[in-house]
């Protein structure tokens, strides 16, 4: 009786050490770490119990070889997790490029742009452009890639950032709805970054699982 006991806490542990390190090998995405790492246990721990030679060391054993490496599982899983957040980062773009462009025609219909920098209106509507090219061909055919939205937030930051300076916006008095959507371009400006981080640390962290030694 005391050996089974023995060997029963010493399965425990094991199936917790395999579980605490898939969690660690998804501590990029904590929710989804929490999420497969519970359904992982409940999986190993009924392979244990339906085993035909009962709970037992080897049957543990057996119940976590069956279902393969951690660093195999997270790799999987990771990839679904840049699939998710590649269309959060193409969502949040897309918001900010309408807002942006919505910005852009109040300013020119509620304030005086003329007097800012030569070079500011330039800026503002290449800016725009360029980030408006490069989302299109990103979304087409690299959007599993981090170089088209963060070439965007690059784009829109300088538009923005040209569009409030040529218009003067916090010198003119400028009208309610103008300070909104100036408000709501830097608030989905500073989400994209946010997005864009993100996107990049879960790319990093697939591509390490996936080229990993065991």
């Amino acid at each position: 009786m005391a050996s089974v006991e023995a060997a029963s806490v010493e399965g425990v542990g094991m199936i917790e050490r395999y579980v605490a390190n898939l969690r660690r090998q998804l501590d990029f995405d904590p929710a989804l770490a929490e999420r497969l790492a519970s359904e992982v246990e409940d999986h190993l721990r009924e392979a244990v119990e339906a085993d035909p030679a009962g709970p037992s060391i080897e049957a543990e054993h057996r119940a976590v070889e069956r279902f393969g490496l951690a660093r195999e599982i997270a790799g999987q899983f990771a990839a679904e997790a840049v699939d998710r957040q590649a269309r959060r980062t193409w969502l949040t773009l897309l918001v900010a490029v309408v807002v942006t462009f919505v910005a852009m025609r109040l300013r020119i219909m509620g304030l005086d742009d003329s007097a800012g920098p030569a070079l500011a209106p330039l800026i503002d509507r290449y800016g725009f452009l360029a980030a408006l090219a490069v989302s299109a061909v990103g979304w087409l055919a690299f959007r599993r890639s981090l170089l088209a939205p963060t070439l965007c937030l690059v784009g829109l930051a300088a538009s923005i950032t040209a569009g409030v300076v040529r218009a003067g916006l916090f010198d003119q008095g400028a009208p309610l709805l103008v300070l909104l959507a100036a408000a709501g371009e830097f608030a989905l400006l500073g989400l994209l970054l946010v997005e864009v981080v993100g996107f990049g640390r879960r790319l990093r962290r697939t591509a390490s699982l996936r080229g990993a030694t065991p």
